[in-house]
């Protein structure tokens, strides 16, 4: 039996930089419309960005210093 999951969260809700709640408002828009199940996430809050990159840190993890679009890396 092969089981699927078919959720999706938002990375740059962790950033400073970024609104989350527009974010998490398109997240669900294009939930509905694509039937994926869309987990809503706020990271910055409780010093959740600072704990991001403590975590990346202890555990070794990559992490880029741009959000990937063509914009950031200008």
């Amino acid at each position: 039996m092969k089981t699927v999951l078919l959720h999706t969260c938002c990375g740059p809700c962790v950033s400073p930089h970024k609104n989350a709640q527009l974010l998490n408002n398109i997240g669900n828009e294009l939930s509905e419309k694509y039937g994926v199940e869309y987990i809503e996430a706020n990271f910055k809050k409780k010093d959740g960005f600072k704990r991001s990159v403590e975590l990346s840190k202890k555990y070794n993890l990559y992490r880029q210093d741009y959000c990937g679009c063509i914009f950031s890396k200008r």
